[in-house]
């Protein structure tokens, strides 16, 4: 159980390195000494961009919409789940397995920002069986016809903003390892059909545990924005000092992570991790919920992009680095990279044994 004197006694809040928007599209610039402190050895692994335009608006058009799905009738939201995929599209709530738990904290909402429907779909519906999880067509709640919008528009701008900051991650692994390809993670962003965006409510209730366990993304990059906090229907003013998103450093400690409702968070996941040799490592991270949320009967809505590379794109560590070295990093109960992860498998394949370790 996380109750609120562990939370204080052990849980340091920490600014995360900020970017502006203006620096990371100025293609000219350095950045490398910031890329280093927030994602090299000593990193947290997550960084966070402020002064991105219509991201406010975006992001006030759309987490209100995490509460109005959650709250459809049980029978209208299994219409929108896609079991046969790993409910890599659609509803989901349940299905995930945190401890051996089912986790029922949350419900969540997934759907691809770029693409509706994929030229390959009809032959990823007959190829399951190889992890062909990434061109199930999106599913979109006709009772809520706003969402769709709302979901892209904001989705897509993240995958935007994520991509520039991504070009000046490269220059640094490139900086480490010369023989990691220059570009390769903006071109996984800007040219991928793998993204999947994840709108999420967090149910309000007893504080008996973590609201999301500890993971790791197993995307390249993940982008998120603030949550937003909501008693019934109505937003409320509220920053949750004692809860919220954790993440932990490279010596394991537990940090809080401090955050403007104004900016976008960005964090590395297993991907970039494989692709760069370990030069980057995925940020393992949770939410846990405070007791004010829960005196307070608070939920908690947010949204999230995995960005990752075209589904046949090939992951192998660069030349010349030691994969055991690169991967085999502390997991803090998180499903084994390696028992996921074999040289020359796609990122497909790779996405299903991910999704299937947590399911």
């Amino acid at each position: 159980m996380i109750n609120k004197i562990f939370v204080r006694a052990y849980f340091q809040t920490v600014k995360a390195v900020r970017f502006t928007f203006d620096e990371i599209q100025d293609c000219s610039i350095n950045l490398n000494s910031k890329i280093e402190e927030a994602y090299g050895d000593h990193g947290l692994g997550l960084a966070i961009v402020s002064g991105i335009p219509n991201y406010k608006k975006m992001r006030l058009q759309l987490l209100p919409l995490a509460q109005r799905l959650a709250i459809q009738p049980q029978e209208y939201l299994r219409t929108l789940e896609r079991p046969e995929h790993f409910y890599s599209k659609g509803w989901s709530c349940g299905v995930e397995q945190f401890k051996g738990k089912f986790d029922k904290s949350k419900g969540s909402f997934y759907n691809n920002p770029n693409y509706d429907r994929h030229h390959e779909v009809g032959k990823e519906y007959q190829d399951q069986k190889q992890g062909n999880l990434i061109a199930l067509e999106n599913v979109w709640p006709e009772r809520i016809p706003e969402l769709e919008g709302a979901f892209k528009n904001l989705g897509r701008l993240m995958v935007d903003t994520g991509a520039l900051l991504s070009y000046h991650i490269d220059k640094y692994i490139h900086s480490k390892c010369n023989t990691y390809e220059l570009g390769k993670l903006y071109r996984f962003i800007r040219t991928g059909d793998s993204h999947v965006g994840r709108l999420l409510h967090y149910f309000d209730g007893p504080n008996t545990d973590e609201w999301c366990g500890w993971h790791n993304d197993h995307s390249a990059l993940t982008a998120l924005t603030c949550p937003i906090y909501m008693h019934n229907d109505q937003i409320v003013d509220y920053t949750d000092k004692e809860g919220g998103l954790l993440a932990k450093n490279r010596y394991a400690e537990i940090m809080k992570v401090g955050m403007d409702p104004d900016c976008l968070a960005f964090q590395i996941g297993e991907t970039a991790q494989i692709v760069s040799g370990g030069i980057i490592e995925a940020t393992p991270h949770c939410v846990v919920k405070s007791d004010e949320t829960v005196r307070r009967q608070l939920n908690r809505n947010t949204f999230a992009v995995f960005m990752g590379p075209l589904s046949k794109e090939i992951l192998n560590v660069p030349k010349g680095i030691d994969k055991n070295n690169a991967l085999n990093k502390p997991a803090y109960n998180v499903p084994s990279l390696l028992g996921r992860w074999k040289e020359n498998m796609t990122f497909q394949e790779y996405s299903a044994n991910s999704l299937k370790a947590y399911s």
